[in-house]
């Protein structure tokens, strides 16, 4: 329980006896300096355990106590232990909730957690790069919870999930009249919004003509809705995202450079999770303590599952990592999950990367194992699901428009 704690979870301090049932002190020192450096570890050692107790502050324990030892001498060693830490210990407590909820270790994400804290209270226009299914909602949500407007809503809207006539209708409102249909006036998103944060999710499909309107919203403070002639003034945050490159769909003329500029004014790319490896595990633990919460048992991973996760190039992100992890746990019966339990495609290629894309160059290797991986993927699930949609959908936890996406873009037979 203590390891696993560990793995999810920062502390300060951790006072651990050295011999113990089922675990050493040891392994508690090695978990707790591999996934929190900054932590603070004191070993108790008894008798005939003093030498492992030295080789503890080898690797990093702060101090041991032999037994028996009184409270005022524990005291004493965890008072020396802290207080040159007091500074990080209270920057640690002072990490708001929202910014510890995004669960990493890796250098790359504490990298954007800093980003996030300190664009927060600036109330600037933001854009948030990253793959599909890297958490860009997650940022944004917790730029949100962090800014003056934080009382106020956080309204998201994807840009390529509506038609461009229903999207500037739910974007703005209509007044009654405006079209067929619309027998009452209603307002846009974009009003609920007010005090609060508009989030543009995937900003890259918005077709041009909404591109302009939404430029004059950002510069003006102000919307029309459809078929109104009164112009209302909005008081909202705009934070967009997206994973395309927006340069290159400006050379394209597929995307308005003024636009760009407008929703540039802060940058912050999330990394993708095959650039992370050091957040996997620490991922898996925690949906694995989600899941426990539930009310399910625990259950943990053979070294060689383990090892499956750690090497798979996770083309879905964090998303499919959650997918693969819930799929995981309630499909396999047994407490501890084999390689042969994780779904496929990982335990059949726990080497993602095949030796035919070694000599190409890195872009066109990584469009190339991911074209494999998509068609792989999506015909093994088509199939499984007799080519019916909805329910390839789910299993693989994406929408749609996603799967339809795909099948055409590789030309996939998916019904006799």
């Amino acid at each position: 329980e203590a390891l696993n704690n560990l793995k999810v979870s920062r502390y300060d301090l951790v006072i651990s006896d050295m011999k113990m049932n089922g675990v050493s002190g040891t392994e508690i020192l090695k978990t707790a300096l591999e996934f929190n450096p900054e932590t603070v570890v004191i070993i108790i050692s008894g008798y005939g355990t003093v030498e492992s107790s030295v080789e503890a502050i080898k690797m990093g324990a702060y101090d041991f106590i032999e037994k028996p030892f009184t409270s005022k001498k524990l005291f004493e060693v965890i008072d020396k232990a802290i207080k040159p830490n007091l500074p990080l210990s209270q920057e640690l407590k002072n990490i708001p909730r929202e910014l510890r909820s995004i669960t990493h270790r890796s250098e790359k994400m504490r990298e954007v957690i800093d980003l996030i804290s300190r664009v927060a209270p600036t109330e600037m226009n933001t854009l948030i790069y990253g793959e599909s299914g890297t958490g860009k909602e997650l940022v944004a949500r917790a730029i949100h919870s962090l800014s003056r407007g934080k009382n106020n809503p956080f309204v998201p809207v994807n840009c390529g999930a509506l038609p461009e006539q229903l999207f500037e209708s739910e974007l703005f409102g209509h007044e009654r009249g405006a079209f067929t249909g619309a027998v009452n006036t209603k307002p846009g998103l974009v009003e609920f919004a007010e005090g609060g944060t508009f989030f543009f999710d995937e900003i890259g499909e918005m077709t041009p003509s909404l591109q302009v309107k939404v430029l004059r919203m950002i510069e003006d403070r102000k919307v029309r809705r459809v078929g109104g002639k009164k112009e209302i003034n909005v008081n909202v945050r705009i934070i967009a995202a997206t994973n395309k490159d927006l340069e290159r769909l400006i050379q394209e003329n597929k995307f308005r450079d003024d636009l760009y500029y407008r929703l540039n004014s802060i940058k912050i790319e999330v990394p993708p999770l095959r650039e992370r490896k050091e957040d996997i595990m620490p991922l898996v633990n925690h949906y694995m303590k989600q899941l426990c919460n539930s009310g399910t048992s625990v259950k943990k991973f053979t070294k060689e599952a383990e090892e499956a996760l750690l090497n798979y190039a996770w083309p879905g992100n964090v998303r499919e990592l959650q997918n693969v992890i819930n799929r995981t746990y309630f499909l396999c019966s047994a407490e501890l999950i084999r390689l042969e339990d994780i779904p496929l495609p990982i335990s059949k290629r726990s080497d993602s990367i095949h030796s035919d894309f070694i000599n190409l160059d890195y872009k066109n290797a990584k469009e190339r194992i991911l074209e494999n991986f998509e068609i792989e993927y999506l015909k093994h699930h088509l199939k499984k699901n007799d080519g019916n949609i909805s329910k390839t959908a789910q299993s693989c936890g994406i929408d749609r428009r996603s799967i339809h996406r795909l099948i055409v873009k590789y030309n996939i037979i998916y019904k006799d």
